[in-house]
């Protein structure tokens, strides 16, 4: 079951970005961005799989409640009742009237249709946003962290994937990046600050929630962010650089930036449905084992200790993130690339599981 929650949850976050990102695009100018040709059915594929993916967290509930209420009584009171059951209705209403533009778009398709597609996703997401970790911990405040959080990724990730794997050509790049750069740092902006109020609320020992499987999939997800943001700036700022040289494919790297967009989303997901940790440890994580190797009981806090081996860790971080830009301004093979980048990530993964301590 959790399992199938997890996939769920990430063909959610996909889902939404694939069609928040068509829309965008479809307002925007062909002048200042390349050709896009993306089927009808992959718009139609990903608007009739979210109120799917979004029953999928109410099986469990179901499964409480049918054996005391009956099968049907219980899908009432789930729909009628509960939190989680507002929300799937609100989301398969939106999604009815999500079809229905889709399917008038295909057949002329004009800004309009597109812009209000756009703000039928926004509802959709709302309604999702609405029975968030976040929103159940800290009402309506919550939820709209969550909110913003997953609108700020579809837009940044559904511009990424039209560009990285729809696109016909890389025609119009230089115009398509004055648009499409501050656009991306506002998304990232946005996706790193209620980021961090988010786990502020959630994870109050964030350090501490290491010990945890949450802990580590958050962590982990955080230091990911390192080698995207150098991406983000090699792809905003040194692409300048290359764009006249004659062999210069920039879709090669928006896709590197996508697949490791995709990545987070994917890590998030699988610590999405898991339940938070508090300031003390309570449990330990077999993969944190792996890495700290000193005594760790239930009741401890984290911190940090600098270290030797943790200096080391950070001074190649920083190496290969030098690395990682030498590859992408001498065109070295993707391969190379994505070998730095992994070194990059690995290294600062290291650094700090080397200065962090319990007591």
């Amino acid at each position: 079951m959790m399992a199938l929650t997890i996939f769920s949850q990430f063909l959610l976050y996909v889902s939404l970005a694939l069609l928040m990102g068509s829309f965008i695009l479809y307002c925007i100018p062909e002048t200042v961005r390349p050709k896009i040709d993306i089927s009808a059915k992959w718009l139609i594929v990903s608007a009739v799989i979210l109120p799917v993916v979004t029953f999928v967290p109410n099986i469990q509930l179901l499964t409480i409640l049918t054996p005391q209420f009956g099968f049907m009584e219980s899908v009432v009171m789930l729909l009628i009742k509960f939190k989680v059951g507002h929300s799937w209705l609100a989301v398969i209403g939106f999604t009815f009237i999500l079809l229905i533009m889709i399917r008038q778009f295909m057949k002329k398709p004009t800004k309009l249709l597109a812009v209000m597609s756009i703000f039928i996703l926004i509802a959709i997401m709302a309604a999702t946003g609405y029975i968030s970790h976040a929103g159940s911990m800290t009402g309506i405040v919550g939820s709209a962290l969550d909110f913003v959080h997953l609108l700020a990724v579809s837009v940044w990730l559904g511009i990424l994937l039209m560009m990285s794997f729809f696109s016909k050509d890389a025609l119009n790049w230089e115009a398509f990046l004055k648009w499409f750069s501050p656009v991306a740092l506002v998304a990232f902006t946005a996706v790193a600050l209620t980021g961090v109020l988010m786990t502020d609320t959630i994870v109050p020992g964030y350090v501490t929630s290491w010990s945890s499987n949450y802990g580590q999939l958050l962590f982990i997800k955080h230091v990911l962010l390192v080698p995207l943001t150098v991406i983000i700036l090699a792809n905003s700022l040194l692409i300048k650089l290359k764009l006249n040289k004659p062999l210069f494919e920039p879709r090669t790297w928006v896709r590197i930036e996508t697949i490791l967009l995709i990545l987070i989303l994917f890590i998030t997901a699988l610590y999405s449905e898991q339940q938070p940790p508090s300031f003390y440890v309570q449990e330990i994580s077999p993969f944190f084992e792996l890495f700290y190797r000193s005594s760790i009981e239930a009741g401890m806090r984290g911190y940090f200790q600098m270290t030797g081996i943790g200096l080391g860790f950070f001074l190649l971080t920083a190496l290969f993130i030098g690395l990682v830009i030498v590859s992408y301004i001498k065109q070295l093979p993707v391969i190379v690339s994505a070998a730095m980048t992994f070194a990059v990530t690995l290294c600062f993964y290291m650094g700090f599981m080397s200065i962090v301590f319990f007591k």
